[in-house]
């Protein structure tokens, strides 16, 4: 393990002093392993930018705590994808369309490609899209996904090498 990489979840969580779990991630944040660095993917602060601007076109008002929020994350180290990350996503994402979609891949694709249909969706795989990016990360860099999602765990179930952390 060469440090964490902190799921959008639990940054909502940590960052958020009046969350009803605050206190719960404050205290797993403090019993990670001190010389470990904590990473936030720019995919978890996109999510967390995404959800301050929705919050402000809907008229919630400037949203200064939020603002706030978003400006901690930042102060994290930022991992962006690479060419390594779409490698192991690919990978990812192939051992969990083995394990929950036999059936619906063993079917040959048809001829035209305006035919085509992905049977391997986040929806039919039930992990949401963005957190299969961040699991590919953390897989690439050998760090543990720190998340209080319980259903990313099909993920590590498929494939092991996955390192979570459920908060």
């Amino acid at each position: 393990m060469d440090g964490y990489l902190l799921d959008t979840s639990f940054l909502t969580t940590l960052l958020d002093p009046n969350h009803p779990k605050h206190a719960e991630a404050r205290r797993a944040e403090a019993a990670l392993d001190v010389g470990a660095v904590q990473y936030v993917s720019i995919v978890a602060l996109a999510e967390l930018i995404f959800g301050w601007r929705t919050a402000v076109k809907f008229g919630h008002g400037p949203l200064v705590a939020f603002e706030e929020k978003i400006n901690k994350a930042k102060a994290y180290p930022l991992l962006e994808p690479t060419k390594h990350t779409a490698e192991e996503y690919g990978e990812l994402k192939a051992i969990l369309a083995k394990t929950y979609l036999k059936s619906a891949l063993r079917k040959d694709r048809p001829r035209w490609i305006e035919e085509w249909v992905d049977r391997a969706t986040g929806q039919k795989l039930q992990v949401d899209e963005n957190d299969l990016w961040m699991c590919a990360q953390a897989r690439e860099r050998n760090l543990v996904f720190i998340t209080t999602e319980r259903k990313i765990r099909r993920i590590s179930q498929a494939d092991p090498t996955v390192q979570l952390l459920i908060i």
